[in-house]
């Protein structure tokens, strides 16, 4: 059945305010993106920071607490608010039903935005002027929760958060956008392919937790704050565990571990074998290090926001996990090398002696965390109702430091055994 002219033409005209407010919507993102990414962001002039001081009512605002409370309580949660109800109205159900309605929405919510992230961009000048000083960073334990790596921390996470999670979002909605043909500017990607869908989620998902972290910045305990940077090396702990285990396994079927392309090549030299072997008692005791301090473990006690820790320790705690992946990764490179070689101390081959240096270097490597963690977060930790979970956390310390001692001595023995391997 053919269309009448009347609802043809209400088509067309349907159509026509859609690409007329997917423009305003597109230029709207492309105006945002170009005023907060780094390669074309500008300086606010004198007049725009009055204006918008006065918008925050940061001039009757004197103390540093009276600012972190309004970023925590109003800015950040304002600003999660909008991201979500952006990613909402920009979901492809969302346009493909109600393009106008959303398109409208979308214009209002890039409006509130922009101004929220000038607010944001104000305060946290204001709350962390540059440069932030690191000149008194080994003696700043009586700042409270201002002390240099926090407000360190919330800059730098300030800036990821604004000109590159915000930008990507306003990027992949114009995509989105143009892709759903409700623009009347071409896709820059083939009209057949699928709608650029997982990243928009990606960055609406990193954006989010990036507001997290900053609020987590001056609201949680400074054993919360150092493990931000924990993440990303855990995981390359986890999957070296489970590589070890895959190449120990002589079964032809391999598992892919994950972040690998293909599944890790077998250790097939004895040496190799053994040491291997010995090295995931070590593997699993660091897992388990950084698994215990988590927020399954001691970071979920009632730990205060602030202690008497400075910094410089802080900064300390929080590029442990740095320190031991690098070793750990130095032992998975001389494992590689021993199976190739067939053994130790070939001719230019790795030496019994390396491999030593790299295991007293990872085990001496816990002593500051665990320092740290003994002094200033564990006496901390509120004894109720009889509990004694204090001694409960000093006892396990001390119970893991000796099993990774017996560890790293276990191995070392396996080493030296191997010194006279047959070639």
């Amino acid at each position: 059945m053919v269309d009448s002219p009347s609802i043809s033409a209400d088509k067309l005209e349907h159509r026509r305010q859609c690409e007329h407010y997917g423009d305003l919507v597109g230029y709207g993102f492309g105006r945002l993106r170009r005023k907060y990414h780094p390669t074309t962001a500008e300086k606010p002039d004198q007049a725009s920071v009055e204006h918008a001081l006065s918008a925050l009512s940061i001039d009757k605002v004197k103390s540093q607490e009276a600012l972190a409370n309004q970023l925590v309580s109003s800015l950040l949660p304002l600003l999660h608010h909008q991201v979500t109800s952006l990613s909402l109205a920009l979901k492809i159900s969302s346009l493909r039903d109600e393009p106008r309605a959303n398109l409208r929405l979308v214009l209002q919510i890039q409006g509130e935005l922009d101004s929220t992230v000038d607010g944001l961009k104000l305060l946290i000048t204001t709350l962390c002027p540059e440069p932030i000083s690191l000149s008194n960073s080994s003696v700043d334990h009586h700042l409270k929760r201002f002390k240099s790596y926090r407000l360190d921390r919330l800059k730098v996470n300030s800036q990821l958060l604004i000109t590159w999670c915000l930008c990507d979002i306003f990027e992949a909605a114009n995509e989105r956008i143009q892709q759903m043909g409700l623009s009347s500017i071409p896709p820059k990607i083939d009209p057949g392919t699928d709608f650029p869908n997982r990243d928009m989620e990606v960055f609406v998902s990193r954006t989010l937790h990036t507001i997290k972290v900053m609020a987590n910045c001056l609201n949680a305990s400074e054993l919360v704050v150092a493990q931000t940077l924990w993440k990303g090396r855990r995981r390359a702990l986890e999957n070296q565990l489970q590589c070890t285990i895959e190449k120990l396994d002589p079964s032809p079927d391999s598992k892919k571990v994950e972040d690998l392309s293909k599944p890790p090549d077998k250790y097939v030299a004895e040496p190799a074998i053994q040491l291997a072997k010995m090295t995931l008692p070590i593997l699993k005791l660091c897992r388990i290090f950084f698994s215990k301090l988590s927020k399954r473990g001691l970071a979920q006690e009632r730990i205060p926001i602030f202690t008497e820790i400075c910094s410089d320790e802080i900064e300390l705690l929080a590029q442990s996990t740095r320190d031991i992946s690098e070793d750990l990764g130095r032992l998975d490179v001389h494992l590689k090398f021993t199976n190739a070689d067939g053994g130790l101390n070939r001719d230019g081959g790795v030496t019994s002696e390396e491999f030593i240096e790299i295991t007293q270097s990872l085990k001496t490597r816990f002593d500051p965390p665990l320092l740290l963690i003994l002094m200033y977060f564990i006496p901390l930790i509120p004894d109720t109702a009889g509990l004694k979970v204090q001694k409960y956390y000093r006892n396990w310390c001390v119970t893991w430091k000796n099993q990774m001692a017996l560890a790293v001595h276990n191995f070392e023995q396996v080493v030296k055994s191997l010194e006279d391997f047959p070639q």
